[in-house]
């Protein structure tokens, strides 16, 4: 989060580990290969970069059942990012947010 610190941007820094936590957290259980994370700050957006190997099945928001353990954590990125996508790439795939 130096780099929120250095932008003067403190403010955003619990959410936005938060969500970056949740998507290496899901890299880590749901692919194989390396994991890559970048991260930007421009215009007063940060942007940031989650990339793996794991090509199929691209990760939906879900909706399951309360006796469900896991399987909530795209609700938490669409909640606290302003703009979030999934993009298939040809090594695998990149899922991105951004916060204002």
């Amino acid at each position: 989060m130096e780099l929120l610190a250095r932008s003067g941007r403190t403010d955003m820094g619990a959410d936005a580990a938060l969500v970056v936590s949740e998507l290496v957290t899901n890299a880590v259980v749901h692919a194989s290969g390396p994991i890559t994370l970048s991260a930007s700050y421009l215009d007063s957006t940060l942007h940031v970069e989650v990339h793996d190997t794991e090509r199929a099945p691209l990760p939906s928001v879900r909706k399951p059942p309360a006796s469900e353990k896991t399987g909530r954590g795209l609700n938490l990125v669409a909640l606290l990012a302003d703009r979030w996508s999934v993009t298939p790439t040809p090594g695998g795939k990149t899922i991105w947010f951004e916060m204002s």
